[in-house]
């Protein structure tokens, strides 16, 4: 099998789970990439508008905002370290002898930080919903229902 056939048998699985996870844990600004300061900014700015709309007060706005960042923060990490590995990844690959074991071992660990992050993201989501009252978070689904049906 030529490098490249192994390459590919290898990178595109890690690139769609990569990719995969990048696009579940924010819903339209990472398609093309890491979330830029600004574009972490313009979608807080969104979800507060939102927790207007469903009569969040400001300290309840402010808690969400928290909570967010906090993960958006954490969630940049991730993509860089992520990054980071597939760079390891293409050296593994490309190596004169191919080192399995090597290859296993960054494979598990990006599944197991992809697997961690996931979940910290679920936590600060469920924190933020946990902020508002039971009519708010009805309230807010229908938000999001009508801003995807856009």
């Amino acid at each position: 099998m030529s490098r490249l056939k192994l390459l590919a048998i290898i990178a595109i699985p890690l690139a769609l789970v990569g990719a995969g996870i990048t696009y579940a844990h924010q819903s339209g600004g990472w398609h093309h990439g890491p979330m830029s300061e600004q574009g972490m900014e313009m979608h807080l700015e969104h979800v507060q508008a939102m927790l207007g709309k469903v009569g969040a007060s400001d300290a309840q706005k402010s808690q969400i905002d928290g909570i967010l960042k906090g993960a958006f923060g954490e969630l940049r990490t991730v993509h860089d370290a992520h990054f980071a590995a597939m760079g390891q990844f293409h050296q593994a690959l490309l190596a004169p002898s191919v080192d399995r074991a090597q290859i296993e071992t960054l494979r598990a660990a990006q599944l197991k930080s992809l697997d961690d992050e996931s979940k910290r993201l679920v936590t600060a989501i469920e924190d933020a919903a946990e902020v508002l009252s039971p009519e708010q978070r009805a309230a807010f689904a229908e938000e999001i229902r009508k801003h995807h049906s856009d």
